[in-house]
């Protein structure tokens, strides 16, 4: 991958959290209500993932531009 191509999926990927944020303050609120939260289970692991991929392009990145 170029410098380009890993600047771009790191982008793409924060745009997915970004435009996620708001599970966050669904599920805080559903615990303060002690609802169940496992519906919001596959988009917690989604975020999950993209951060993870986004912690390995970074490094990446670091390598290349080094």
């Amino acid at each position: 991958m170029t410098r380009e191509e890993i600047i771009g999926e790191i982008n793409a990927l924060k745009i997915l959290l970004k435009d996620s944020d708001y599970i966050a303050l669904k599920v805080s609120e559903a615990m303060m209500n002690g609802e169940d939260t496992s519906q919001f289970a596959e988009k917690i692991a989604s975020r999950k993932m993209w951060r993870e991929k986004i912690n390995e392009l970074e490094k990446v990145l670091e390598e290349v531009t080094s």
